[in-house]
């Protein structure tokens, strides 16, 4: 089992992403994301290139108001999402998830969640319950509180700006070193793609920034092989 929490690979996950995420997207890139799960849908042979390309695109469109969603969630009215996930679950997962933040004494559901203890408290049929519901959860806020939410959505474009400026000098950084390297930069670049682009995991912009300058300093270090 891949531990992405999008692996680009696996199709029918890449299609469920594109259908999830294109409710926070604009009219053009619905119907494009539509026509790539039709297509999948339909039997047709879709190139896996293709629809990871698609499902980046789309991550990239919807990611300000993913983001805003992910602040609403967990530090605006975290209790919101809290109380839709349990009223929607069934009694007895919302037991067991009662009873793990009671007793890990978590604030929000992603931390929760995201406990080490949470593996063995909440059986994976259960754990595959609440990530369902939790996505169609958060559909429904976004339906209701999506227009109140520009305001962060605005800090949500400006920081993932940044993200994309840093994603572009490794990017470039990684033509100019030794193949070793190159491999290096690219597959930490799909780690941190699939925690920032699709988790919508924040992670401190001076991360990506000691990337580049370790990449910069192997460059001098290691020129390109000929």
């Amino acid at each position: 089992m891949s531990d992405f929490f999008l692996d680009l690979k696996d199709k029918p996950r890449v299609v469920d992403f594109l259908v999830e995420a294109s409710i926070y997207a604009d009219e053009k890139s619905r119907e494009e994301a539509a026509e790539w799960a039709k297509k999948y849908h339909d039997g047709e042979r879709v190139p896996t290139d293709k629809l990871a390309a698609a499902a980046r695109k789309l991550a990239m469109a919807t990611w300000p108001a993913r983001y805003a969603l992910h602040i609403f969630c967990t530090k605006e009215d975290p209790e919101e999402e809290w109380r839709r996930v349990n009223a929607a679950v069934r009694p007895s997962t919302a037991h067991l998830l009662k009873r793990l933040r009671s007793g890990v004494k978590a604030k929000t559901l992603d931390e929760t969640l995201a406990h080490s203890e949470a593996v063995t408290a909440i059986g994976q049929e259960e754990q595959q319950e609440i990530a369902e519901v939790r996505t169609h959860v958060r559909h429904d806020i976004w339906k209701e509180k999506g227009s109140t939410l520009e305001i962060i959505m605005k800090a949500g474009k400006k920081e993932w700006e940044g993200y994309a400026k840093r994603f572009a000098m490794l990017r470039d950084l990684a033509t100019t070193l030794p193949q070793s390297f190159q491999d290096e930069v690219f597959s930490k670049m799909a780690r941190y793609e699939d925690r920032i682009l699709f988790a919508v995991e924040i992670l401190p912009m001076e991360i990506l920034d000691e990337e580049v300058k370790y990449y910069n300093e192997q460059r001098e270090f290691s020129p390109l092989e000929a």
